[in-house]
């Protein structure tokens, strides 16, 4: 009894962590070939929220009883942790014999699991590592399963994914850019570029979006940022890029330049920061600058979670004069729904949508979302226009703002003060 206990969780009664090693260890000795599977729960933190913790384990012990009916002399079921099992499957050679296997994993949850009178639709993920082929270490095989795993979480869910060498290139890779951002954040390593938005009525900047960039490093956003969001530096990096654009506000105040607007990029993942208004607040007090002079844009994926929490972060920034966008529009989510409830002043219609719909035969499209915009008293800003083409098509839909390299790449702070009050367009278009 002792025995079992030491290597048997007491929830599922399903061999442990301790257990599985064991197993895998002797089946490497025997030089046997053969699949690592990590099998991840993708909709129990719901179960969880909504119904409890106890009822919780009741639906993990419902669903080791289904999965111990696939264990067998070739395959060896374990409960790895939290909503996570291990498997092991041996004398499978091929990804067509192991997918055989997950096929009949998956089977086994074609039918919901009754819990109490509750239907439950369990929905998963896995990853997988081949032995000898990936590794013939216990933790590295384990370890490979769970990147594949990572990867296959990243990019859906609901889905198997097998390991391959690139993803631990990534690992690597996303450790050196989270080395170079920490020491951005403890050593003052973060510099502002400002790309001008230019008012197609006046032909004239508008205002500016702020983007943040490493010093001394051709690091991309889009190679850090979403780093930063996994790891959640991205909360620390917000901070210091609204402290970098108000400072630099308020330099720009007291030399006398005319300011104008400076916008800057909110991520879903700083929605965790609850003290950010407070910050926010803090910082506009010190450098006595007013809100109307800072905008917030933000991704569509915002909306996806946390929704209560999100649109009670928008109400707080409107009450406070601050002007929001939606970044990135028609790349996600894009639910015309949300554009009739939610705080906002202005959508930023994304360079993809541009590339693709502006064009003769069907620039209507963008007419189109325009329109509904403008009736919804929206402004519309086109991102990452490059073209006069593009440019006059977005006049003749009545397009209020245009940001690109047509009119600027984002400039060092010297250069937006030699170009503020530099007219774009000599002709202004009447609406």
């Amino acid at each position: 009894y002792i025995d079992f206990l030491a290597s048997h969780d007491p929830l599922t009664e399903l061999p442990n962590r301790r257990k599985f090693t064991e197993k895998l260890k002797a089946s490497i000795l025997n030089e046997k070939s053969g699949a690592v599977i990590l099998m991840d729960l993708d909709n129990f933190k719901g179960i969880n929220d909504t119904l409890g913790h106890v009822y919780g384990d009741k639906v993990l012990s419902a669903i080791a009883s289904r999965l111990k009916s696939i264990s067998s002399e070739d395959s060896f079921v374990s409960r790895f942790g939290g909503d996570e099992f291990l498997i092991l499957v041996e004398n499978r050679f091929t990804h067509e014999e192991i997918e055989l296997f997950l096929q009949k994993m998956k089977n086994l949850f074609k039918e919901k699991l009754h819990v109490d009178g509750n239907n439950i639709d369990i929905r998963f993920s896995m990853g997988i590592s081949l032995f000898p082929k990936d590794s013939t270490e216990v933790n590295k095989l384990i370890m490979n399963a769970d990147l594949a795993l990572y990867d296959i979480k990243n990019s859906g869910k609901n889905d198997y994914n097998f390991f391959d060498e690139s993803m631990m290139d990534k690992v690597i890779k996303n450790s050196e850019i989270e080395s170079l951002m920490r020491d951005a954040i403890d050593n003052d390593g973060f510099k502002m570029l400002y790309q001008p938005l230019v008012n197609l009525r006046t032909g004239s900047i508008y205002g500016y979006e702020a983007l943040v960039r490493i010093i001394d490093n051709n690091i991309l956003p889009s190679e850090f940022i979403p780093v930063s969001e996994e790891n959640g530096m991205i909360v620390t990096i917000g901070r210091i890029v609204l402290h970098k654009v108000i400072e630099q506000v308020s330099k720009w105040k007291n030399s006398g330049i005319d300011i104008k607007p400076v916008a800057i990029n909110f991520s879903a993942a700083q929605i965790h920061d609850y003290d950010f208004l407070n910050f926010l607040d803090s910082e506009l007090k010190e450098f006595h600058i007013e809100p109307k002079y800072i905008e917030f844009e933000i991704t569509e994926n915002i909306f996806i979670e946390n929704k209560e929490r999100t649109i009670e972060f928008l109400d707080n920034l409107k009450k406070r004069g601050i002007r929001i966008a939606i970044d990135d529009f028609g790349t996600g989510y894009s639910s015309l729904n949300y554009l009739t409830f939610l705080p906002i002043d202005k959508i930023k219609l994304d360079q993809s949508l541009n590339d693709k719909f502006l064009c003769e035969e069907s620039s209507k499209v963008v007419d189109g979302i325009i329109y509904l915009a403008h009736n919804l008293n929206l402004e519309v800003v086109a991102e990452g226009i490059e073209t006069e083409e593009q440019l006059d098509k977005l006049c003749a839909g009545k397009c209020d703002y245009i940001q690109g390299y047509y009119f600027s790449k984002p400039m060092e702070v010297e250069a937006v003060e030699e170009n503020i009050n530099k007219k774009y367009l000599e002709r202004a278009y009447e609406y």
